[in-house]
C-alpha cells in the first residue's frame, strides 16, 4: 500500500501481519473514517491506526503502529506526525464509499435535536436565542411530530399561515420560516429525505399593523442628550452619535481600539446585549476602522487622562464592578433618563435606544445630499440596498427640490382658479 512518506518514524512489523489460520470471510468490514490514536511508549511517542487494505487471510485490516523519532516530543506533535497516514486512509475511504440511502422516517423533532447538538453551539448568542425562541414557540408545537418526508409545499404554507395568525409583522413570520428553512436544508445535506420547497413559492402574511415610526436623534437632539447625560454615558453617546456605532460595538470598545496617530477607531468586537460575551461584530463589513473626528479625539484624550479606570481586559467603559456595561443598562440609565430630563416624549410602542444615534447619523448625511455609497461605507453596510432598506424614510435635498419644483408648476395653474369663497357665492346665486 502506498502511504504518505515517513519523517523518521519506525513502523512496527509485529502488528502488520497475522499467523492465524486462513478463514473464509463472506462480509467485508466497512472502511470507516478514523482518527487514530497516539500514546507514550517509554520516552517515545507512538501513533496507531488501521491499514486500508484487508488482510486476505484474516478478512480484517491490520493495525499499524508507528514509533516516532526523538523530534516528536508532545502529544500535539505526535498527532501532526500521524495525520498524513490518516489523510491517506480517509481519502481512499471517501473515494470508495457508497452514499447511504436517504432517511425519511424521522420526525421534525428528531432533526431539531440533531441540529441543536451540532449547529446551535456555533451560533452567536443573539442568533442562538432567536433560533431557540422560534423552535420552542412555533416550530415544535406545530411541526414537531410531522415526518420529514411529509413536509410538502402545502405543509410549509400551513405552517407560515399559522405563524402569521399569531404575529403582527410579516418580517417576524419570515424570520421564523428562515430558522425552519435553515434546519431543513442542513437535514437534506445530512441525508434525510425531505421534500425541497422554494421560499418564493410561499405566500407570507401581510403586515397587520402599520410600521412604527422610526425615531432618531438629529444633530441638535443628539447634542442635548449628550450634554445632559452623566459619565460614562456621555462619552458612549458621543461615540455613537459621531461614528454611528451599535450598542454592542460601543460597550466592546477597548483602549487598544483607539488609534490617535491615524485618527481611527477600530471596531473589532461586539458584546452580547444579555450575556456581555464578546464576539465578532454583526457582519464582516461591520469590522472596519472608523474615522475619528477632531471633536471625538479631543474628548477621548480627556476621558483617558481624567476618567478612564484601568481594567484587566482593557475595556474603555466599565461599571463599578470593573465589568463592561450591559446594553440594557446603558439604554435604561443613560438614554431614557436623559430623554426624561429633557422632556422628550415618543409615541407608544416606539423603541428608543442607542440605535437612534445611528439613525441620526444616516439621516443627517442623506438629507445633506451625501452620496448613498459614502453613507453605506460609513454605516459599514454590505451594500447600498441595505442602507436604502433601513433608511428609506429619509428625505434628501434632491427629493425636496424636485417636489418643490413640481408643486410650483401646479401652483401656477391653481392661482388661475376662483377661490372657495367665490365659488360659494356663485353657487348661492344660482340656487336662489
Amino acid at each position: 500500500m502506498a502511504i504518505a512518506p515517513q519523517l523518521g518514524p519506525v513502523v512496527d512489523s509485529a502488528s502488520a501481519t497475522s499467523s492465524s489460520p486462513r478463514m473464509e470471510c463472506k462480509t467485508m468490514p466497512r472502511r470507516r473514517f478514523q482518527s487514530g490514536r497516539v500514546y507514550l511508549r517509554g520516552t517515545r511517542w507512538v501513533g496507531s491506526y488501521r491499514e486500508y487494505e484487508i488482510n486476505p487471510e484474516t478478512g480484517k485490516r491490520a493495525r499499524k503502529t508507528i514509533t516516532f523519532d526523538a523530534t516528536v516530543t508532545s502529544e500535539r506533535a505526535a498527532k501532526a506526525a500521524l495525520q498524513p497516514y490518516l489523510d491517506d486512509y480517509n481519502a481512499r475511504a471517501k473515494a470508495n464509499s457508497k452514499p447511504s440511502a436517504p432517511r425519511g422516517g424521522k420526525a421534525v423533532r428528531a432533526l431539531i435535536k440533531e441540529w441543536t447538538d451540532k449547529i446551535l453551539p456555533n451560533r452567536k448568542p443573539g442568533g442562538a436565542r432567536a433560533a431557540v425562541s422560534h423552535i420552542r414557540t412555533y416550530i415544535l408545537p406545530q411541526l414537531g411530530e410531522v415526518a420529514l418526508r411529509e413536509l410538502s409545499l402545502s405543509q410549509h404554507q400551513t405552517f407560515v399561515t399559522a405563524v402569521g395568525l399569531r404575529v403582527d409583522r410579516r418580517k417576524t413570520a419570515e424570520n421564523v420560516y428562515g430558522t425552519l428553512g435553515s434546519i431543513l436544508n442542513l437535514g437534506r445535506k445530512w441525508g434525510h429525505a425531505i421534500p425541497s420547497v422554494e421560499k418564493r413559492d410561499i405566500v407570507f402574511p401581510a403586515d397587520k399593523k402599520p410600521q412604527p415610526q422610526v425615531f432618531f436623534f438629529d444633530a441638535d437632539t443628539a447634542a442635548r442628550v449628550i450634554n445632559i447625560a452623566p459619565y460614562p454615558f456621555k462619552m458612549m453617546f458621543l461615540i455613537a452619535a459621531v461614528c454611528g456605532l451599535r450598542i454592542g460595538e460601543v460597550t466592546a470598545l477597548k483602549v487598544a481600539s483607539i488609534d490617535f496617530k491615524r485618527k481611527l477607531l477600530r471596531v473589532t468586537g461586539a458584546l452580547d446585549y444579555a450575556t456581555r460575551k464578546e464576539s465578532t461584530p454583526k457582519s464582516d463589513n461591520s469590522a472596519a476602522p472608523i474615522h475619528m473626528s477632531e471633536l471625538l479625539a479631543k474628548h477621548l484624550h480627556d476621558w483617558l487622562d481624567n476618567r478612564y479606570v484601568a481594567n484587566v481586559d482593557g475595556y474603555l467603559f466599565t461599571n463599578s464592578k470593573g465589568r463592561p456595561y450591559l446594553s440594557d443598562n446603558v439604554v435604561k440609565y443613560g438614554v431614557h433618563r436623559a430623554m426624561k430630563k429633557l422632556g422628550i416624549e415618543t409615541a407608544k410602542g416606539v423603541h428608543v435606544g442607542i440605535h437612534c444615534f445611528r439613525h441620526g447619523v444616516s439621516s443627517e448625511l442623506l438629507e445633506a445630499g451625501t452620496p448613498i455609497h459614502v453613507v453605506t461605507r460609513l454605516m459599514r453596510h454590505a451594500d447600498s440596498n441595505v442602507t436604502l432598506e433601513h433608511y428609506a424614510h429619509i428625505l434628501g435635498d434632491a427629493e425636496r427640490v424636485a417636489s418643490e419644483k413640481f408643486s410650483q408648476r401646479i401652483g401656477q395653474q391653481i392661482t388661475q382658479l376662483k377661490s372657495d369663497s367665490e365659488l360659494e357665492s356663485t353657487s348661492v346665486i344660482k340656487t336662489a
